[in-house]
C-alpha cells in the first residue's frame, strides 16, 4: 500500500516536468489519459465503411482481387490527426498506439453485428531488415487490438515478406504495383485454407501492397478475403 501510494506521488511530481501530451493536439493528457486527447478522440474522422452497402476505397481493387469487406477506421488527410497518429505509431515508437486503435475500432464492428465475420486476422509483415530497424510491426499491434477486442486469433508467422524494397511514398501507384511483385509469400497454405482471412494494414492509400499480400493469400483457397486499416487515403 505504502509503495502504491510512493509511485503514485512520483508519477504525479514527473509529470509536472514531463506531462503526458496528446499526440494530437499536444495538449497536456487528463491523468489516465494515454495518446490522444478526449476532443481528439472525438474528431476522430471515421468512414464508417463498415456501415456502407457500397464501401468507400472499393475502386482501389476493383478487377484487382476478390474482396468481401473492404474495412477502414478513420480517413487520412495530409497533415491532418489520422497522419499525427500513424506517425506516431511507425516512427515514433508507439506500437500501443496501434493497439489503442484496434480495441477501438473493434469496438465498432462489434457494434455493427460483425464479431463473427472473421475466423483470423493476418497482419502484413515487414522485412526483417525493416523489423530489426523498428522494433516493432505497426500492423500486427492494429491486429492485436482487433484481436483482443473481437476473440479472434492472430497468425504472424505465414504470410512473409521475402523481399526488402524501398519507401513507396513517392511512387505512383503504377510503379508500386510493379516493386512489390514477389514480395510477399506464405509459410504455410493449409494454416490458412478455407479461413475467412481478415488482412489488416495501418494505412491504405494506392492498395498495392494489400494487393500483392492478397495475391499469396488467395492462392491458399481461403473461405473469404477482407482487409481493414487505421487509416485510408481517397
Amino acid at each position: 500500500m505504502v509503495k502504491r501510494l510512493l509511485n503514485t506521488y512520483l508519477s504525479d511530481f514527473l509529470s509536472l516536468f514531463y506531462p503526458n501530451l496528446c499526440i494530437g493536439c499536444d495538449r497536456v493528457l487528463p491523468k489516465g489519459g494515454k495518446y490522444l486527447c478526449p476532443k481528439c478522440l472525438y474528431n476522430l474522422p471515421k468512414t464508417r465503411t463498415h456501415e456502407l452497402e457500397v464501401p468507400q476505397f472499393k475502386e482501389k481493387f476493383e478487377g484487382l482481387v476478390q474482396l468481401r469487406d473492404i474495412l477502414v477506421y478513420i480517413h487520412f488527410h495530409k497533415n491532418g490527426l489520422t497522419q499525427k497518429v500513424l506517425h506516431e505509431l511507425k516512427y515514433g515508437n508507439m506500437p500501443d498506439v496501434g493497439e489503442m486503435m484496434g480495441k477501438r475500432y473493434a469496438y465498432d464492428l462489434l457494434h455493427a453485428g460483425l464479431g463473427n465475420a472473421f475466423d483470423l486476422i493476418v497482419p502484413v509483415p515487414l522485412h526483417p531488415k525493416r523489423l530489426k530497424q523498428r522494433g516493432y510491426n505497426q500492423s500486427e499491434y492494429f491486429g492485436k487490438g482487433l484481436s483482443i477486442v473481437l476473440g479472434i486469433p492472430m497468425n504472424t508467422s505465414d504470410l512473409i515478406k521475402v523481399k526488402h524494397i524501398d519507401s513507396q511514398t513517392k511512387k505512383s501507384k503504377l510503379n508500386r504495383i510493379k516493386s512489390v511483385e514477389g514480395v510477399f509469400d506464405v509459410v504455410d497454405n493449409n494454416a490458412l485454407r478455407n479461413k475467412r482471412i481478415l488482412l489488416v494494414d495501418d494505412l491504405l492509400t494506392t492498395g498495392s501492397t494489400l494487393v500483392a499480400c492478397l495475391e499469396v493469400l488467395g492462392n491458399c483457397e481461403p473461405k473469404s478475403m477482407s482487409i481493414a486499416t487505421i487509416g485510408g487515403a481517397k
